[in-house]
């Protein structure tokens, strides 16, 4: 049910992101800011679909048969604490650097807004792929009582919807 009502949320995000989209064609936005606005409603889709579809699951639980077959199982978590440390620090190096690009180079709430939603897509890819790898520490952290997965997942969310509205309430607004 939670799956469900999770993929309810991504299409309300998505519709926010459309808006953000149209809006930014209507008014003759930067071509990168149509670009931004069209990956970040994708992502949003096919989040949805897995969630209705249990594609996150089902690619976890094909993962364990593979490692069972393979008889990997009992050492994977040697491998996947590299692969999680791994993937945590490029991914906070990778968005340190963004976030520095970011301030020297891109000025006006409408860009910031576009970066915001990016990054913060980027970031639920980031989520995703680490309940997918799953590390029985990790999973106890995501999905133990502070239940940070849905967090993560609901913060990254809104940051995404409330950076489309955003930046539709400022192509909207008159102009001085």
């Amino acid at each position: 049910m939670l799956s469900l009502a999770a993929a309810g949320f991504y299409v309300v995000v998505v519709a926010a992101v459309l808006t953000a989209l149209l809006t930014a064609r209507k008014q003759r936005q930067q071509p990168w800011h149509s670009r931004v606005w069209l990956v970040v409603a994708l992502v949003f889709v096919a989040l949805a679909a897995s969630r209705v579809y249990s594609l996150e699951e089902i690619l976890r639980t094909e993962l364990r048969e593979w490692l069972r077959a393979e008889g990997a199982i009992a050492g994977r978590r040697v491998w996947q604490g590299y692969l999680i440390a791994g993937a945590l620090a490029a991914t906070s190096a990778g968005g340190l650097f963004a976030c520095y690009w970011a301030s020297r180079k891109v000025k006006g709430r409408r860009n910031l807004a576009a970066l915001i939603a990016l990054g913060s897509t980027v970031a639920m890819l980031m989520l995703v792929a680490m309940r997918i790898i799953s590390l029985h520490a990790l999973d106890q952290l995501l999905f133990g009582p502070l239940k940070l997965n849905w967090v993560g997942d609901l913060g990254l969310s809104l940051t995404v919807l409330a950076a489309a509205i955003y930046y539709v309430r400022i192509l909207r607004q008159p102009r001085r």
